[in-house]
């Protein structure tokens, strides 16, 4: 079954009128106001980054809005819709243009997770394989495996379908499957993870750690994704625990000034970084060259 959280039409609706969310362009009201989306998996380490940057800055409010997702947050950005969006994958070559300005800010691990009060702790990625392909459809005590799916172009489904081949028609055709719930924002996807017995589906560490979810991050093939575990570079050879996300902030170049710098240039700074880490994201350096 595939639902549609009110927030996401109401969203969407605004940049199909041509409406907008924000009152005023920071450079023109007196007091600047950020508006901020995108992936769920941002939201709530960048509520918390908000909160901080706007005691730091008393003349800018910083409002987060509830997550459109990677896709949503770019396209509001290239819009002019938002002043920032977060991504969890990389722009696409459409997306991608010398007016859009997309700067690396962590990486989080990619998280297959069960309700926790699930005694399975790990699984091997072979069993993974064997779950979205409906080869294995219950738990260790019994109880029936209930996938939580992503929407087809969502950045966790992309991911997914990215770690080899048998996942990624295994995930396509477990799309078929009758009453199969698709998460529509990350915040969805996990809050049924939560409350779905015998529930598996994909989030974040940074996810989880800002929002204090009650999942539990499966180990695979005996490794934890935890931070420790994960690495700075995206080359998979180089890390313990090998499937992880690299987050990143999306604005217009022609935005890039004011408070919407500022505020880019806080996430990067030492306090931002303590931020990043507490919120379930290892923190990467900055590139130079935007």
């Amino acid at each position: 079954m595939t639902r549609y959280p009110s927030v996401l039409i109401c969203i969407l609706a605004m940049f199909l009128s041509g409406g907008s969310p924000v009152a005023g362009s920071p450079s023109t009201t007196p007091k600047a106001r950020l508006i901020i989306t995108g992936t769920g998996s941002s939201i709530g380490a960048m509520q918390r980054m908000g909160e901080v940057f706007q005691k730091k800055r008393p003349p800018v409010t910083v409002s987060v809005l509830p997550s459109i997702g990677s896709t949503g947050g770019i396209k509001a950005v290239k819009a002019g819709k938002v002043d920032i969006g977060f991504t969890s994958r990389p722009l696409t070559p459409n997306e991608r243009n010398s007016d859009i300005i997309e700067e690396p800010y962590g990486r989080t691990a990619f998280v297959f997770g069960v309700q926790a009060s699930n005694p399975t702790n790990g699984l091997t990625l072979t069993e993974i394989e064997e779950i979205y392909a409906r080869k294995r459809t219950s738990w260790s005590d019994g109880t029936p495996i209930r996938l939580i799916l992503r929407p087809k172009n969502d950045g966790f489904s992309v991911y997914l379908e990215s770690i080899n081949a048998r996942l990624k028609s295994a995930s396509k055709r477990a799309r078929s499957i009758p009453g199969v719930y698709i998460g529509m924002t990350d915040q969805e996807a996990t809050a049924q993870i939560e409350k779905t017995p015998g529930s598996f589906g994909t989030t974040s560490t940074s996810l989880i750690a800002a929002e204090k979810r009650k999942i539990k991050a499966l180990s695979v093939d005996g490794t934890a994704p935890t931070l420790a575990n994960i690495s700075i570079s995206p080359d998979i050879s180089a890390v313990r625990y090998p499937y992880a996300m690299t987050l990143s902030l999306v604005c217009r170049r022609d935005q890039y000034q004011g408070a919407v710098k500022e505020f880019i240039d806080f996430v990067f700074s030492a306090e931002g970084r303590k931020i990043l880490s507490e919120n379930g994201h290892v923190a990467i350096p900055r590139m130079s060259g935007k």
